[in-house]
């Protein structure tokens, strides 16, 4: 049994490089899932999310994905065999859970009816109880389908024999000619960029409907600040009118026509006071998009190159006989080590989470972390964004109610149509807690 290096046109030197970069982002992988794992385990909060239970899938994905790379350069043989099978099997169930997360995202907040039919939600409450609120979403049946297509993925090339060394470790080896270029791009490619456009597809149709929905948030929000700025006059013209009275001479009539709330003080701050539930609906808006931008990013950045490098070696080996570029696979091993710690920042390291690990950390530490960095890390988070906006739904909702139910009297109280409020609302909901 041969060497690693035997089957490449690069130097020892050369594989030794692109394998110490993977062990290096293997490494930060490892801790990367190791911490969304054991945040999961000892939050009862996040157990109960199953949006979170989602996360913990692509963690354990990602965690196993991490172990490959420390085979290091293994000799041709059950060495090599064991780092491509675990390679094959990891790194596609995470692309895997990647896919099932943008999917229910989509499922989550796609009201769309076609006519005659359910809509595409209804589908999903019925099969897995995504977005019924009486029923637990079931994530088994994911665990189910994610890894038994990866393992299924990992039996056609076992079965065809052409594991093997593949430049710097091992996967499909190129030396079995066109058999083996393809189960590469039908086992792992194909279904790697078809998950990719998904996300693309998925996450832009999400912003967009957030987008609707934040336009009636602040619809609703100008009607409210107009209503109180109608109210300040009016209590305005009431003292004003109490004023005139009294100079008159006219106490009397004026302490009885003057209603005890007159007295109130305008709201402090004038114009430009806040409720607690009014919100910057273009950061919330400007930080989901961050949010929602990074989810395909991740795949993109992390398999770009490997695709480039995967061609090369095909074009360039079926040309030359050899395939292998040293730049494209010091290129190739950067990107790969990006996907486990990008997983871990873009899914896991929501608001929730980081509270989660703040508390952990006092518990098993003893010191406090809520006052600093850990604590400010810990604020804020598109979730909360979009709780205020589900808020400013549920006020327009009301609004719509009471106009239904008496028009003119509404309208005079409001001062104006704040819009429809309802499937907004809900919609906000689901994503709320799609993305917490």
């Amino acid at each position: 049994m041969g060497a690693i290096g035997d089957s490449s046109a690069l130097t020892t030197a050369q594989l030794t490089t692109v394998a110490e970069i993977m062990v290096a982002g293997a490494f930060f992988s490892t801790l990367g899932s190791l911490v969304i794992i054991t945040v999961f385990l000892n939050s009862p909060e996040l157990r109960k999310s199953f949006a979170f239970q989602l996360v913990f899938g692509l963690a354990l994905a990602e965690l196993g994905n991490s172990f490959w790379p420390y085979f290091f350069m293994p000799r041709e043989g059950a060495a090599c065999e064991c780092q491509a099978v675990l390679l094959q099997f990891f790194s596609f169930a995470s692309i895997a859970w990647s896919a099932v997360i943008a999917w229910t995202l989509e499922m989550a907040t796609n009201t769309e009816r076609k006519p005659g039919g359910p809509s595409p939600s209804s589908l999903a409450s019925s099969v897995l109880g995504i977005g019924d609120p009486t029923r637990v979403p079931d994530v088994r049946k994911f665990h189910v389908a994610v890894w038994s297509t990866s393992f299924v993925l990992v039996l056609v090339p076992w079965a065809a024999g052409v594991y093997g060394p593949a430049g710097a470790w091992c996967w499909i080896d190129p030396r079995h000619g066109a058999e083996a270029h393809a189960l590469r791009l039908v086992c792992f490619y194909l279904p790697l960029w078809c998950v990719v456009g998904f996300q693309i597809r998925t996450y832009r149709r999400v912003y967009l409907r957030l987008r609707r929905v934040a336009s009636l948030a602040a619809a609703t929000a100008a009607v409210r600040a107009d209503m109180r700025r109608e109210a300040r006059e009016r209590d305005a013209a009431r003292i004003s009118n109490a004023d005139e009275k009294t100079q008159t001479g006219l106490e009397t009539n004026a302490d009885s026509s003057v209603p005890d709330d007159a007295t109130t003080p305008a709201t402090p701050g004038g114009e430009t006071a806040k409720d607690e539930d009014e919100i910057d609906v273009e950061a919330t808006l400007r930080r989901l998009l961050r949010r929602l931008g990074a989810y395909p990013a991740v795949l993109i950045v992390a398999w770009t190159f490997p695709t480039i490098n995967r061609l090369n070696n095909y074009v360039q080996g079926a040309k030359t006989g050899q395939g292998d570029d040293y730049t494209l696979y010091v290129l190739m091993a950067l990107g790969m080590s990006t996907q486990g710690v990008g997983n871990a920042v873009v899914y896991g390291m929501s608001g929730a989470v980081r509270r989660e690990a703040a508390v952990l950390l006092e518990r098993w530490t003893g010191a406090r972390f809520g006052g600093g960095p850990f604590g400010r890390w810990g604020r804020g988070s598109a979730a909360g964004g979009l709780a205020r906006l589900a808020r400013e739904g549920e006020r327009g909702t009301e609004m719509s109610a009471r106009r239904a139910a008496s028009p003119a009297v509404a309208n005079a109280e409001e001062g104006g149509d704040a819009g429809p409020g309802d499937e907004g609302r809900e919609v906000l909901l689901e994503v709320d807690e799609s993305l917490k």
